[in-house]
């Protein structure tokens, strides 16, 4: 079924009037018509079965019926099943967009831009207005793709500022070398309740980097010896992870 997000300003009532430019999106986009029933996610990760009941000019209006049980509300929200956390290394302006987009794209709960030592920019020079269009990204990406997994981009933060691992959790950094004391499917056979994945900046991880990351008790992981572009490294390690753990109880059995 077709997703929508509801606006910020949704409140739970029976019905929403949308403004031109969401009218612009279900009508000449997702090309629904009157009549047309769509998945619609609340700001609270809360889903609804929503009906349009009418196209009035440069609006519609949407009428809203509560779907969303408990443990529909807990998957969006990413409270059951395995979190994956994101910890990207500051990269230019429209690579960090597409690293944010793919996130939501493949599911990732959280996205923290995190400033290295090779790190392309500093955090001075973000300009406030990133977050904003972050938000425009992430909800354009859920729409496109019916996921029910609300990403969070958080605070821009130093590597010295990452929390250590969680005895529930496991935590990985992709590195330009080979220095794997495990295979990635020994990392993560266990019962993880969250997955935390660090990828450097185009210049890779320093000497620096490396041992802050593995006194907080990241494991390190080797893609191959295939120089990746930093936003390429994102989505490949995170479509890995991902997918290992959708297919665990499979290989875990052989």
């Amino acid at each position: 079924m077709k997703q929508f997000i509801l606006p910020a300003s949704f409140d739970g009532s029976s019905s929403v009037l949308l403004d031109e430019k969401e009218t612009h999106y279900l009508k000449n986009v997702l090309r629904v018509k009157v009549g047309a029933e769509l998945k619609c996610t609340a700001s609270d990760g809360f889903v609804w079965r929503g009906i349009v009941s009418r196209f009035d000019g440069e609006g519609c209006t949407l009428e809203l019926f509560p779907a969303g049980t408990d443990a529909e509300k807990d998957a969006c929200t990413g409270s059951q099943g395995t979190q994956v956390i994101l910890y990207q290394s500051l990269i230019k302006g429209k690579n960090m967009d597409l690293i944010i987009r793919q996130a939501v794209e493949a599911g990732v709960a959280k996205v923290v831009p995190v400033e290295t030592e090779y790190s392309q920019i500093r955090l001075k020079d973000f300009k406030n207005e990133k977050p904003e269009r972050w938000q425009r990204i992430i909800k354009e990406a859920m729409q496109q793709s019916g996921t029910s997994i609300h990403t969070a981009v958080e605070t821009m933060i130093k590597v010295d500022d990452i929390p250590p691992v969680s005895p529930h959790e496991t935590a990985l950094f992709f590195h330009q070398s080979p220095m794997d004391r495990k295979s990635i499917h020994q990392y993560l056979e266990g019962n993880f309740k969250k997955v935390s994945l660090f990828v450097g900046p185009e210049g890779g991880l320093s000497r620096k980097d490396i041992e802050i990351l593995e006194a907080k008790g990241f494991k390190p992981v080797y893609l191959g010896e295939n120089i990746l572009r930093a936003e390429t490294a994102a989505l490949y390690a995170t479509a890995i992870v991902k997918n290992l753990i959708l297919e665990k109880e499979t290989w875990r059995s052989i």
